[in-house]
């Protein structure tokens, strides 16, 4: 077994069929939390840089959770890139215990199909009820309706935008697994970042949010976002671009979420959300791909490396930069295994650090339960039938490489969708 962060052992369920899993035993789980269980709800405020359950402090150990089988994804209908809903309950009904023995209280998905065209998938509500699992070890869920950032500047985009945020923050108000929503993700770019316009309809998507939450009769949910962690100089200091940007233009969040890979530490992340927000913020995304690239010289070795920071040296010889064939990280030599495990097992510590130290972060989802495979593109023979493997080199990453398909703590098999 992967070993856990504070000695939790990660149950990993051989999943079979169109979406089974393999499993990767050396990848830590996540730390647990004795579980304040509400009576009749859940009630998500924020007092300063806290965020509050029932009026409790709540710290996150979420997850992203996407789990789509090689083959299918980008290919299906967007209506069908719903993980949650009830057709897909073979599937989750089996993660649903693995992620709470891991102690994970929170998931974050990319997309749930709002009305009214949930009527052709099906609502989210048998999910929605399973992971409140009558409030014993409840796992909250942050809902979200994916778009591009470039929809706030369409007027017809971002009428039908807030009818759709609103419509679904209305529909499911008034189960007690909600914790609020997160508006799309990475949306926040430099093309429109400084746009008054762009944050004046993004916060026309927030407010309509909160206006279904209220019709709904729960109106103490979270309103957050889900960003790149682009670093900008701003007056000789450093900033996260999409908070300074927000701040600067009164977005209307009550959580601020970041997605940093910056390897074995979060180097200096927490010295600019202090200069760029009081408000409660959330690593929304944070790890690294349990892979590598065979063909690469490379030399990460564990947290010993380049005085405990760990790092890769370039890749040699003509297959260096433009070779995407990747593997998964072996258990013994270099690199290995060992180097993503404590990766991981670092950032969280400093994670749960600095928030019982002054409150800075409230937690973080660690991306994710499963491989995303679903990105070889079936049209592009260079990807067909082969594991996505990212050429760009990146030397503070264990496998020395940025492969998106392979941040899982879990591997995915074929779905029943083939490549042609």
């Amino acid at each position: 077994m992967r070993p856990s962060v504070w000695i939790v052992t990660l149950l990993i369920y051989a999943l079979a069929a169109c979406s089974g899993y393999q499993e990767r035993p050396d990848v830590p789980a996540i730390a647990p939390q004795r579980v304040h269980r509400p009576s009749g709800g859940s009630a998500f405020t924020v007092s300063g840089r806290y965020i509050l359950l029932n009026g409790q402090n709540f710290y996150i150990k979420g997850m992203v959770y996407s789990p789509t089988p090689i083959g299918n994804g980008l290919s299906d209908p967007p209506s069908l890139n719903d993980p949650l809903r009830d057709g897909n309950s073979a599937i989750w009904s089996r993660d649903l215990p693995a992620l709470r023995a891991m102690g994970v209280n929170v998931v974050h998905v990319y997309n749930v199909v709002p009305p009214p065209y949930d009527k052709a998938t099906g609502p989210i509500t048998d999910w929605l009820n399973a992971a409140w699992n009558n409030g014993t070890n409840p796992i909250y869920v942050l809902l979200t309706i994916y778009f591009d950032g470039s929809a706030l500047l369409n007027e017809g985009a971002v009428h039908a935008l807030t009818k759709q945020y609103e419509d679904l923050a209305y529909k499911y108000a008034g189960y007690p697994a909600v914790m609020g929503v997160i508006i799309s993700n990475e949306i926040v770019k430099p093309d429109w970042w400084n746009n008054p316009t762009w944050w004046k309809n993004f916060n026309r998507i927030a407010d309509a949010a909160r206006a279904g939450f209220a019709k709904g009769g729960n109106p103490k949910k979270i309103i957050t976002t889900s960003d790149v962690d682009a670093v900008v100089k701003a007056g000789g200091t450093e900033h996260l671009g999409a908070i300074y940007y927000g701040e600067k233009h009164g977005a209307k969040v009550d959580v601020w979420g970041d997605n940093p890979y910056r390897g074995r530490t979060f180097t200096d992340l927490f010295a600019q959300i202090k200069t760029d927000t009081t408000k409660p913020v959330v690593l929304t995304e944070y790890g690294a791909p349990a892979s590598y690239h065979p063909a690469w010289a490379n030399t990460y070795s564990y947290e010993h490396t380049l005085h405990g920071l760990g790092r890769c040296i370039p890749p040699e010889g003509p297959d260096g930069p433009i070779n995407r064939a990747a593997a998964e990280l072996p258990a013994t030599g270099n690199p290995n295994m060992a180097g993503l495990v404590d990766l991981v097992k670092n950032n969280n510590k400093l994670l749960y650090d600095r928030y019982t130290t002054d409150g800075l972060v409230s937690g973080g989802f660690y991306f994710e339960w499963t491989d995303e495979w679903w990105k070889a593109d079936a049209n592009n023979p260079e990807f067909r039938g082969k594991h996505v493997g990212d050429p760009v080199f990146a030397g503070h990453l264990p496998g020395c490489a940025y492969d998106h398909a392979w941040f899982g703590l879990n591997a995915i098999s074929e779905g029943t969708q083939k490549y042609v």
